[in-house]
């Protein structure tokens, strides 16, 4: 059984216009499904705007799809112990006026849970250790903390009412490098450690490199390529995969310019492929066919009418 299942998922946004105008429709999420299976983490990557957070806040329930079913563990429906949301702000995540002993307690008295106030105590000094801090955390505020280590309060915090899937929201784009990888670690071990399954929503490449087993990459509230994590960033196969892999720097390169163009409107997608607007390979018929995920030779889903003619030279052997 998978640990999340996602189909046709959309999410549309009406702006209402004044004085007689005519609604407009912001298209946030227009047609997605994915699948992750037990123990395993999906990577949603692309630029800001794309609509990766907007996926994130339909699996905790924060936004109702518009159209489109999720599944968790093959249940339809509200379980809000199964699901829970690390967003990328700890300090707007948590109640600055009260301790991190309360942030903790607070998750488990809303679900009923450890009733006993022994055992209470007993399971917050638990999630604390779960994260690498010790008890003298408990009495502290948020402006007390740094925040990597607010970061892994949030995470603790998550895991109160024992989920089997954690939505991570941008998790590390407040941390600098080097907290950065202590809590790319830390997410790795609690995987292993407690059978996570995990969905990354990010827009830094090497922290999907780090934690993803399988990638999707998210342009204007589609999919435009999805599969093994490895393949992927090893050889990608579609134009927008590629420009957002180039640039990212790497040893002894420096990192390609960045795309041409602005990214379109939401509320007036492109006809055909929607990156044709920006593509440095679009021809004609990109403008008027749209690419459906079509698998390759190797498993993973690509929408591009040209894939094809970006096969690596190890593809084409």
């Amino acid at each position: 059984m998978s640990a999340v299942r996602a189909e046709d998922l959309r999410k549309h946004y009406r702006i209402r216009s004044g004085r007689g105008g005519e609604d407009r429709v912001v298209h946030a999420v227009d047609g997605v499904s994915f699948e992750v299976p037990e123990g395993r983490t999906l990577a949603i990557i692309g630029e800001s705007g794309c609509g990766k957070s907007t996926i994130a806040r339909m699996l905790v329930r924060l936004a109702e799809p518009t159209e489109g079913r999720i599944l968790v563990h093959g249940t339809e429906g509200v379980d809000r112990r199964a699901i829970q949301l690390v967003s990328q702000n700890p300090w707007s995540a948590l109640n600055r006026r009260k301790s991190i002993r309360h942030a903790l307690e607070q998750p488990l008295a809303v679900h009923g849970l450890y009733p006993d106030k022994a055992a209470r105590a007993a399971r917050v000094r638990e999630l604390l250790h779960l994260v690498g801090l010790t008890d003298e955390y408990l009495g502290r505020r948020p402006g007390g903390v740094s925040g990597g280590e607010l970061q892994r309060v949030t995470v603790a915090r998550a895991l109160a009412v024992e989920p089997r899937v954690l939505v991570l929201d941008e998790p590390t784009a407040s941390l600098d490098v080097s907290v950065k990888a202590l809590l790319v670690n830390l997410l790795l071990d609690l995987k292993r450690r407690l059978g996570l399954s995990y969905v990354l929503i990010t827009h830094e490449i090497d922290i999907a490199r780090h934690l993803a087993d399988e990638v999707a990459v998210m342009y204007l509230g589609r999919f435009v390529e999805t599969g093994d994590a490895e393949r992927i960033f090893s050889a990608p196969r579609h134009p927008y995969t590629r420009a957002l892999l180039a640039a990212v720097p790497g040893p002894g390169r420096e990192p390609a310019a960045p795309l041409q163009g602005e990214v379109p409107s939401a509320v007036a997608p492109p006809s055909g492929c929607r990156f044709h607007t920006r593509c440095p390979m679009a021809v004609d018929a990109c403008a008027r066919t749209e690419p459906a995920l079509e698998p390759d030779q190797d498993g993973r889903l690509v929408a591009c009418l040209r894939a094809d003619e970006l096969l690596s030279p190890a593809e084409t052997v």
